[in-house]
């Protein structure tokens, strides 16, 4: 049955092969993004069923237009993946404060607004699904990246307490952690030496996540197999 996806940070990485997956499953896809020529680039490749929309997830007056734009084109929402997120790479002793905020106000304050905007619509409606992007390094941390380790750490805190809220309203709230996936943001701030010590411990660590096998699980938490499964975070291989 084809549902009505908004996915945000939809027009690159892993963002970009989810819209194209799940319109080639007949869903209708928002592709949501601050790259609004990103967005309207893959919505002329996905076709009719694709809306391009501009979103800053950390403004809730432009979230509020998001979930407008979409309800309008498409008449209702049925699930969010909150996908956006941002990985720069600093230590935590020379870490300039904005960049701290910058991380947490996309990764964290983006999706408890979005999920915040989409739970109203789907309280409504007594249906409806929410699936984060979170990570392992939200338990495990990392260097130099701290802020980007705490932000998926309230992802998570935040998945567990909004499944428990929206429960009675039969609105599922899931999150993934992905493990090693192997895209232009992963790969930033790494050096071509530090880049091949990663994937010479890929197989230690369980391998690459392939982006495939993320969709894979998007489809899965979307399918009526999943329809009392709220709450968990599933991890993927990988520590991130």
């Amino acid at each position: 049955m084809s549902q009505v996806v908004i996915i945000t940070g939809g027009a690159g990485g892993i963002g970009s092969t989810i819209c194209r997956g799940l319109a080639h499953d007949g869903h209708k896809v928002a592709i949501a993004d601050f790259d609004i020529a990103g967005s309207e680039h893959l919505a002329k490749e996905v076709g009719d069923g694709a809306l391009p929309v501009h979103v800053d997830v950390g403004n809730a007056e432009s979230v509020g237009k998001m979930v407008e734009e979409t309800i309008s084109k498409f008449g209702q929402i049925d699930v969010l993946l909150n996908g956006a997120g941002i990985m720069p790479r600093t230590y935590v002793m020379t870490m300039p404060e904005e960049e701290w905020d910058r991380v947490l106000r996309v990764n964290l304050k983006g999706v408890f607004l979005c999920s915040q905007a989409v739970a109203r619509h789907m309280v409504e409606r007594r249906q409806g699904r929410i699936i984060s992007i979170a990570s392992g390094l939200g338990l495990a941390g990392a260097p130099r990246a701290a802020h980007y380790a705490a932000s998926k750490a309230g992802v998570i805190s935040f998945t567990k307490s909004l499944a428990v809220e929206l429960a009675p309203h039969n609105v599922l709230v899931n999150a993934i952690g992905p493990g090693v996936t192997d895209t232009p943001m992963s790969r930033a701030g790494f050096s071509e030496e530090e880049r091949k010590r990663r994937q010479s411990l890929a197989p230690i660590l369980g391998g690459y996540t392939r982006v495939e096998d993320i969709l894979g699980l998007i489809r899965y938490l979307m399918s009526e197999a999943t329809r009392s499964v709220t709450g968990p975070i599933f991890f993927l291989t990988g520590p991130g």
